[in-house]
């Protein structure tokens, strides 16, 4: 790698590249989004960025990883606000569900482009989403602390959320309409959870003393 290649300007050029292409395929299907759009989205000449991404599945990839990594950023300043837990689970699932579903298309069409862009998508989406679940687990940990939820595996928890999500990002409603139902499944069923065991110790007790 060249001087030229790591210095600042080369890096900024190959960041704004990325943030285009990020945008471009979170507002168009895959096979719409062409290298023309993103050179012109990115003021740079075509020929540049080629020498930074030499075809356009390597830099879907990249603004995939990217795309997710600002997610995480975002959730975990939700997460770190004073809001009620449940006000910042459903913020969570909200902006998830919507992130992931603008790009859910593009995901699924770059992974039949082919077998190496398939298995790099999934490996960025196995990390990306592991980070999330380790941000959506440490809140429904919180709120089973707080004794808003039921005292439930948080991690089992987030995974169950966070496979939801995936696979309500693939559905054809509005994505407002899907945070809402996803929110008030888990959420509901955590308060359920909660109330069957507050439930149950009066019941044991008298049964006790009876």
């Amino acid at each position: 790698m060249s001087t030229t290649e790591i210095s600042p300007a080369f890096a900024a050029r190959r960041a704004r590249i990325v943030e285009a292409a990020a945008r471009l395929f979170a507002e168009a299907p895959y096979a719409d989004v062409h290298m023309d759009a993103i050179a012109a989205a990115a003021s740079v000449a075509k020929p540049t960025l080629y020498r930074y991404f030499p075809h356009k599945e390597l830099l879907f990839v990249e603004a995939l990883e990217q795309t997710l990594t600002q997610l995480r950023i975002e959730i975990e300043d939700i997460r770190a606000e004073p809001e009620p837990v449940e006000r910042r689970l459903r913020r969570m699932i909200a902006l998830i569900l919507t992130r992931v579903g603008r790009l859910a298309p593009a995901i699924q069409a770059s992974e039949t482009a082919s077998s190496q862009s398939a298995a790099d998508s999934r490996r960025v989406l196995r990390q990306g989403f592991r980070n999330l679940r380790a941000a959506i687990g440490s809140i429904v940990a919180e709120g089973g602390r707080d004794g808003d939820f039921a005292p439930v595996d948080p991690d089992l928890a987030a995974l169950a959320i966070l496979g939801s999500v995936r696979m309500a990002a693939h559905a054809r409603i509005g994505a407002h309409e899907l945070s809402d139902a996803v929110a008030e499944l888990f959420i509901n069923g955590l308060r359920a959870a909660e109330a069957r065991s507050r439930r149950a110790a009066p019941a044991l007790t008298s049964g006790a003393f009876a």
